[in-house]
């Protein structure tokens, strides 16, 4: 399974939950005017560049059209950050072995806070359904423990 953390810049300031049900239900969409877009359009390139100039160890990947995947060296930990016109998604595995989920929440959460201090990038978590900004410390903590609870059940005997 995998785990999913989105990162916007939103116009205002500050992202809602109104604008995330929007972006869900019209973000694939390519007819919605600029001005109803709660979040700026990016460059996916170039915020892939500044990051690889944050993290050197990044692996690009090019993706559909003018996404960048960018893929961490250690492909045990299975991080990978894609970016595209209206922000990034960070995906990572669910991890049984709590030690280990909490390096990499950690290692994604690096990511998150330099976003923020970038542009401003927002998060959304889709699993706890939080929204929140900069390094929230409580959302690794749930997050690791959400892990904790979910992987165990996923598990073979």
């Amino acid at each position: 399974m995998i785990y999913e953390i989105h990162l916007y810049v939103p116009k205002t300031g500050k992202l809602t939950p109104s604008m995330l049900e929007w972006l869900f239900e019209h973000g694939q969409s390519t007819d919605q005017p600029e001005a109803f877009w709660p979040v700026r359009k990016l460059n996916p390139r170039a915020l892939a560049r500044r990051l690889l100039r944050f993290d050197p160890t990044l692996v690009p990947v090019q993706g559909p059209f003018e996404d960048v995947e960018l893929h961490h060296p250690d492909q045990r930990l299975g991080v990978v950050l894609y970016v595209h016109d209206r922000g990034v998604i960070i995906f990572f595995p669910y991890m049984a072995d709590s030690i280990y989920s909490r390096v990499v929440l950690g290692i994604c959460y690096v990511y998150i806070r330099f976003l923020y201090d970038l542009a401003t990038f927002w998060s959304y978590d889709p699993q706890l359904n939080v929204l929140s900004y900069a390094d929230d410390f409580q959302s690794i903590e749930d997050t690791a423990m959400l892990m904790d609870a979910i992987m165990p059940k996923l598990l073979p005997e």
